[in-house]
């Protein structure tokens, strides 16, 4: 079986899907015959499982080889890794869509601003979403990418009505390798209830994050607010 995959994400993705399908048991065969069955290198393979051991999801033991870790693998959805909000949804058994509901140019946003590290006059393109799990909102979110880190601006609303990730690496030649996430609760306002179709006062997961390149630059700023009576909130924390 040889699937062409070279990125260590590509790798991660693969044998993830493979370990949730239930095709290995309880190890991963050795890496030998593992990497010939996708047909790549060890080395190209070693990056990959190194991905899935810092995520959890399997530990290697010398002498005993590469465990998986059920226990986080049946973990439907996980507020520790980047993941792409239609596949959360997914994940955690639901059909989902996005849903593409205001892009504006804004200036003069002090506090967006200083998040993205530049001027209040620059120009801060700014997308709002919502993401629906069997037609029902449950994640309302507003992304804000300062237009210094744009390289090509023909990008169209098709373009920005995907997922943000795309744009980035399209429309701005950068990825994000990490964020940095503040979670607290907040109670839905007018404008939230509206676009959740809740009531005034319904209690609401808020995550206030930023995003970083491989420099460690900020490339966005993004408010995420989700309903807590649809998926699991869950995070693994990992002994240091």
């Amino acid at each position: 079986m040889n699937h062409f995959f070279y990125g260590a994400k590509n790798i991660w993705s693969i044998l993830l899907q493979d370990i949730r399908s239930g095709r290995y048991k309880d190890k991963l065969p050795p890496e030998t015959e593992l990497a010939a069955e996708l047909g790549i290198s060890r080395t190209q393979l070693r990056d990959g499982l190194s991905i899935l051991e810092q995520d959890g999801f399997i530990t290697r033991r010398r002498g005993i080889g590469t465990v998986i870790n059920h226990h986080v693998v049946n973990v439907k959805t996980r507020m520790d890794l980047e993941v792409e909000f239609m596949s959360m949804v997914r994940m955690a058994g639901y059909e989902s869509q996005m849903i593409l509901t205001a892009i504006e140019v804004k200036t003069d946003i002090p506090h967006v601003a200083e998040k993205l590290g530049v001027s209040p006059s620059t120009p801060v393109l700014t997308t709002s979403k919502i993401v629906t799990a069997d037609g029902d909102p449950v994640i309302f979110c507003v992304d804000y990418i300062s237009f210094s880190i744009i390289k090509d601006f023909s990008y169209t609303r098709e373009d920005l009505s995907l997922p943000i990730f795309h744009f980035l690496e399209k429309f701005c030649h950068t990825e994000v390798v990490m964020d940095l996430t503040e979670v607290k609760p907040m109670l839905a306002d007018q404008v939230l209830s509206e676009k959740l179709r809740i009531e005034v006062g319904t209690p609401l997961l808020y995550l206030d994050e930023l995003a970083y390149d491989i420099e460690g630059d900020v490339v966005m700023y993004c408010q995420e607010y989700y309903k807590d009576d649809v998926m699991e909130h869950k995070i693994l924390r990992k002994k240091v």
